[in-house]
């Protein structure tokens, strides 16, 4: 609805003020959250996530506050191919907390991000879809679908993370609005 476009794009203009101050994006969603806070109705809150890719350290930074856990598909040389795997960090959702609680939560989480590595943001309306008995497509199949596009271009990955979602509902389709976004790095 409208209030919700607008809340999203109060922050979105924040995010943008505080970010190319801070070098952590755990810090970053923080000060989001401490500018949001007293803008925000209760019961009203925001999930995101924000990276930060550091390609001469070959390195991401993600923090999450309260959203989807990212996906990440990179080559393991112990096990000799490609995994694909969430990442796991805490955080709560923006305004849904003080901010005390909030700085306590969300953390930082770094990983290899070498090239080749894949990163996937995406939410809920993608791995809540449904098939015609109710089941959900899932974080699992999302990983799988990952797995089978890796090599692919990031467009060919999103196509074909759409394509196994498609599939999967057949008719029914989706019940939710969804994003999807992949970054994929090369050379």
């Amino acid at each position: 609805g409208i209030s919700a476009s607008l809340l999203m794009a109060i922050c979105r203009t924040t995010l943008r003020q505080i970010a190319p101050h801070l070098s952590s994006p755990a810090q970053v969603l923080a000060e989001v959250n401490r500018s949001l806070a007293g803008d925000m109705r209760e019961g009203n809150y925001i999930t995101m996530t924000y990276a930060v890719v550091d390609a001469g350290k070959n390195q991401v930074t993600v923090a999450r506050a309260g959203h989807e856990l990212t996906l990440l598909s990179r080559l393991d040389p112990a096990k000799g191919g490609y995994v694909s795997e969430y990442i796991s960090s805490e955080g709560m959702p923006v305004g849904l907390v003080d901010a005390s609680l909030f700085e306590i939560t969300i953390e930082d989480r770094t990983l290899d991000f070498a090239p080749g590595s894949t990163l996937v943001l995406y939410t809920d309306g993608l791995t809540e879809a449904p098939n015609a008995d109710g089941k959900e497509f899932g974080g699992a199949r999302l990983a799988d679908a990952l797995r089978t596009y890796h090599l692919g271009s990031a467009r060919e990955i999103n196509d074909g993370i759409l394509e196994a979602v498609a599939k999967f509902s057949g008719p029914v389709g989706l019940r939710d609005d969804y994003t999807l976004l992949t970054l994929k790095r090369v050379g």
